[in-house]
């Protein structure tokens, strides 16, 4: 699988920012993960946020993620 982030492409659109990232896989099938802010940075934590969550970046997990796999 192939993960594409670039902040470059968070954009304004209405009263608010969209960060996005585009995940290919080998087999063809893609799928596009955004997150939206009241500014640029914000929608870029949440996109960097929700990518740890799914694993696909590496990256401390969340207190959530230790609690559900019984590490804490």
């Amino acid at each position: 699988m192939e993960l594409y982030i670039n902040s470059t492409w968070t954009m304004r659109y209405e009263n608010a920012y969209i960060a996005e990232a585009i995940a290919y896989s080998a087999n063809g099938n893609h799928a596009v993960i955004y997150t939206t802010g009241e500014t640029a940075d914000e929608a870029d934590a949440k996109l960097t946020s929700a990518l740890h969550e799914l694993r696909l970046i590496p990256g401390l997990p969340s207190a959530k993620d230790e609690r559900s796999t019984g590490n804490l």
